[in-house]
């Protein structure tokens, strides 16, 4: 078996410093419009000061599959890399810019997880008092099942990444580049799951939307930038030199279901609008609440707080207290 390590000079004829206008401009423009595009994102959730309506699998899902895209691509593409020991700045960075633009996906998806779980929903986080179980030899009050479900997650997103980067490291140290077979199939491993994760991503974001009847704190801004931009990422990926279909392809499919997401959203918030009510307000029903045969709760979180204005309130009073508290598209 050959042995190459990270410190590992390149020959000179192995890079060749190859630029394209088109290309690079392109890139270019992707890397900032993505970095630009998940700021309504960010920004929604710390404004209104809730992450309520985001579906944690939907986190899930998304971070696991960026994380395994951007690994993807950096194996793909290790001998671009070990090339910037030997070219200029320039070169070197025109000729790694897919990882540039994938490693910005991954930072700015991942932020959304870290919002999320900053700005869940206080009146989410622990169970009433008087709807708590006997817990014995606690005294801590009980968390609820959203809750426990989110910091789960957050868990296996911390140890997926912890894993793969480890595995990554020591296949480049100790195999090789991509050029040897068992480090080629790391790389298609991770594209595989990078794409099969994406196909289902937007899956239980687009149940729990639908469920809702409401966007949530879902930035429509962010996905009328990032559709058309998944088109141009895809071409873009498809273009650079080290790539396969692995690598790209992942953001054709998330793409087209983030079209389905973004209609449903668009049509969610105009609908409320034209009834009075605002972007938070939901008819979704409480699984306890559901339990006794009670009516369906709705919802209106009046700004940063979380301060939960209405529960359990009848589809009049509601209308006549949400219409006060009209939301925007931000």
């Amino acid at each position: 078996m050959e042995f190459q390590l990270l410190s590992d000079k390149p020959q000179a004829g192995e890079c060749i410093a190859q630029h394209n206008n088109y290309t690079l401009a392109l890139a270019l423009f992707i890397v900032v419009g993505m970095f630009v595009s998940y700021l309504p994102q960010h920004f929604r959730i710390i404004h209104k000061g809730t992450s309520e309506g985001i579906s944690p699998w939907f986190l899930l899902l998304g971070t696991i599959s960026a994380s395994s895209s951007f690994l993807n691509v950096v194996v793909l593409q290790w001998k671009l890399i070990m090339c910037c020991k030997i070219l200029d700045l320039g070169p070197c960075v025109e000729s790694t810019l897919a990882i540039v633009q994938l490693g910005v996906q991954f930072v700015m998806f991942s932020l959304i997880l870290i919002l999320y779980l900053l700005y869940f929903p206080a009146n989410k986080i622990v169970i009433a008092l008087g709807q708590q179980h006997v817990r014995r030899f606690s005294l801590l009050p009980a968390r609820t099942e959203e809750w426990a479900l989110s910091l789960m997650i957050a868990r296996v997103v911390t140890l997926h990444l912890v894993i793969c980067v480890l595995v990554t490291i020591g296949m480049l140290a100790i195999v090789g580049g991509p050029e040897h077979r068992a480090t080629s199939s790391w790389a298609a491993f991770l594209g595989i799951t990078s794409v099969i994760l994406a196909i289902i991503q937007y899956l239980p974001q687009i149940h729990r939307t639908y469920k809702r009847k409401s966007v949530g704190a879902l930035s429509i801004p962010m996905m009328l930038m990032q559709t058309p931009g998944a088109a141009l990422l895809t071409l873009s990926l498809a273009l650079q030199k080290g790539t396969n279909w692995t690598t790209w392809i992942v953001y054709a499919v998330s793409g087209c279901l983030q079209g389905m997401l973004l209609v449903m959203c668009i049509y969610f918030h105009f609908s409320a609008k034209s009834q009075g009510h605002g972007d938070f307000d939901t008819a979704e029903t409480d699984p306890l609440l559901a339990a006794t045969g009670a009516a369906p709760k709705t919802q209106n979180y009046s700004g940063p707080g979380n301060h939960l204005q209405a529960s359990g309130t009848s589809p009049s009073a509601a209308s006549t207290s949400h219409s006060s508290n009209p939301q925007t598209l931000a």
